[in-house]
């Protein structure tokens, strides 16, 4: 038995890449969502190119309301907050990606090892796994935190807030993980392939890795959407990295600059409306891809 990809599978993987692709645009929350999130992703890459402004550059031209030379106005330090929420954009899309796929891979593959293998190591894994999940998330991150900031003496970086998000919640991906591979550890098809004589590597990227994809890729998008939340909610309390944008840092300096108090909205809506927009995407092509995944849903 070849270990390699054949043309066949090619040709399936993709007559079913076609397939799932028809039912997502047929479904207008999935449009709606990828929408959203594509022009995002085209706002991040394209930021530099659509401001004159530097997002960390301080003026005299201080707490103005949106203007033609200003389009979402500046902040008491005279920052354009148009080219702050570019930069801030950038800087959560690539936390909650990072954080999204090490979550979901990390746990992909210590579940699907440990269902496979079975013994001690899945039981070392399972307790772990027990261990971690039992403690809330949001206080453990908290706590994680505190602890960084105060060993190293500085604010957490984008990239250490991604690592402690990971280290959170990679069990949950690796409980939901393993619990698929348990049951399809069973099927028949499995079985029959362990008894043909397939070897371990053959059957898990053969077989229960293409069965567990959509749980996976659901997995991601809720992962991705999570972290961007979770590390605008640790910056927005201060643990972010006060240095450098991201959506959390822009409500927390509206918060010390009394915008909430001034009623300087043009400091506070921006970042919500784009935290608000990519929570409302992602949860849009989880709707469609739900649709995918479960034929019922679909529309007779």
């Amino acid at each position: 038995m070849s270990f390699f990809i054949s043309r066949n599978d090619i040709s399936r993987q993709f007559r079913q890449f076609r397939g799932a692709w028809k039912v997502f645009i047929h479904n207008k929350f999935g449009i709606i969502g990828i929408t959203i999130l594509v022009i995002l992703i085209i706002l991040a890459l394209t930021g530099p190119f659509l401001t004159d402004f530097d997002p960390y550059e301080r003026s005299n031209d201080r707490f103005q309301e949106p203007s033609s030379e200003h389009r979402l106005g500046t902040n008491l330090d005279g920052q354009d907050i148009w080219a702050v929420l570019l930069e801030s954009l950038v800087i959560s899309l690539q936390m909650g990606i990072v954080a999204g796929i090490l979550t979901v891979l990390i746990g992909t593959t210590v579940g699907t090892a440990g269902a496979y293998m079975g013994g001690k190591f899945d039981q070392i894994i399972l307790r772990v796994t027990e261990i971690i999940i039992v403690l809330p998330p949001l206080p453990l991150m908290l706590v994680l935190s505190t602890i960084q900031t105060v060993v190293y003496g500085k604010p957490m970086s984008w990239q250490i807030i991604a690592f402690i998000y990971v280290v959170v919640f990679w069990p949950v991906s690796a409980r939901l993980i393993r619990g698929r591979v348990l049951s399809l550890r069973e099927q028949t098809f499995i079985t029959s392939a362990v008894a043909a004589g397939a070897k371990d590597r053959y059957v898990i990227f053969k077989h229960l890795l293409p069965n567990v994809f959509p749980l996976v890729v659901t997995m991601l998008i809720t992962s991705i959407r999570q972290a961007i939340l979770y590390e605008a909610f640790l910056s927005f309390l201060g643990l972010g990295d006060p240095l450098k944008w991201s959506l959390g840092v822009m409500l927390r300096r509206a918060q010390d600059q009394a915008a909430f108090a001034t009623g300087a909205w043009w400091l506070i809506y921006p970042p919500a409306a784009v935290i608000a927009l990519i929570t409302l995407s992602f949860a849009f092509i989880g709707i469609a891809f739900d649709e995918i995944v479960d034929p019922r849903l679909r529309k007779r």
